[in-house]
This record gives structure tokens, sequence and C-alpha cells, in this order.
């Protein structure tokens, strides 16, 4: 059927993390469903999904926002564990927001052990520049102590909202193990063909 797109090949589970009120939830409204939440009704936890395309392949992305599991410690360390890639956010209007990312930070750390996490940094309401606590700077800063790409983003005019998530996606990638491929038995001798392998 016309307007049927390829199939995603491959699907990634993203969790949302940050302080209460930073924006997670109309992060994730933003890019998966195109629309800008007023109010927020605070639950355990919102799950979205959208394929995207990055690097010419189509990605299907489930999105976990934790929204009010932030005291529930071991459902917070089970998402930890088992995603695939993190947003975390803070509030440029909020020191305190940047401020817990830190040890959130240093807690996927002690659960993931010393392999790298792909994770992208995120400061939100980059429009609201009367009320800012936290200069650009700082974030930049941090990503560079991190090693991972950083974004200011406005969810209430999508600014920046869908680099984030092709920001991840490219961030798990980079990081994923190379796939162990069998080799197929070949017919016979003339057919055999050295592997290759391209690292793009």
């Amino acid at each position: 059927m016309a307007g049927l797109g390829p199939r995603p090949a491959k699907g990634y589970r993203v969790v949302l993390l940050g302080s209460v009120a930073v924006g997670k939830t109309a992060l994730a409204t933003q890019f998966a469903c195109g629309s800008f939440p007023e109010q927020c009704e605070p639950s355990v936890e919102e799950l979205f999904s959208k394929v995207i395309e990055v690097n010419a392949a189509p990605a299907l992305l489930e999105i976990v926002d934790t929204v009010g599991a932030e005291h529930l410690v071991t459902l917070k360390d089970l998402y930890i564990k088992n995603s695939d890639g993190f947003v975390v956010l803070y509030s440029v209007c909020s020191e305190a927001s940047f401020e817990a990312v830190r040890p959130l930070r240093e807690r996927m750390g002690r659960l993931r052990g010393p392999k790298a996490v792909p994770l992208v940094l995120v400061g939100t309401k980059a429009d609201l520049d009367a009320e800012r606590q936290v200069l650009t700077a700082r974030g930049r800063a941090l990503a560079r102590e991190w090693r991972c790409p950083f974004l200011e983003v406005t969810a209430k005019s999508k600014l920046m909202v869908d680099q984030v998530f092709t920001q991840v996606v490219r961030e798990m990638e980079a990081l994923a193990p190379p796939e162990e491929e069998a080799p197929a038995p070949p017919t016979n001798a003339q057919d055999t063909w050295p592997s290759e392998r391209f690292i793009g």
C-alpha cells in the first residue's frame, strides 16, 4: 500500500530521567504526539512510541516517561538496568534540578557497570530567559565531562525536541556491541568470500 514505509528493523527503549517538573512529559508528548500538554497529571509512568529515521534507517523508539517514579527507587533502578538509552533532563530555570542530575548519573554508573552508557543531557525550558538559573556553558561543560551530547530545548515550540531523540539513537548505535553473524556454509569452495565488516 502506498504510504506504508519500511518496517523498522531496530527497536530501542529510551528512558527520560530527571527531577519533578523539568518537562519530561512535555518533551515526550511533543515528540511523539506533536502537542504540548498545558497540564500534566503525575502517574508512575507513561509510555510513548514513534518511528523515526536515523542514518537513513527507520528505528522504533519506546519512550518511558518516569513522571512520578522519582521516589520509587526500585522501579527507577529497573528502568536504568533494562533500557537501551537515556535522556537526562534538568530545567535551565532550576539550579536544584541541575544539581540532581549528577547523582543520577553516578547511580547509572553503579547499576550499569564500567561500560559507556548511551545518554543525552538536556536542558529544558530554554525559552524562559528571564527565569534562567543555569547557564548554557555549565550544561555544555557537564556534557563534556560525561562525554555525551548536550542540547537545550523548548518543548512548547518544539525547538530541538526531535534532535534529542535522533542524538540518543546515534549514541545507542555508536555504543552497541558489534553483531556477531554466523557465516552461512558455502555451497562449494569457489563460492567462499572473505568476510568484511564496515563501520560507518
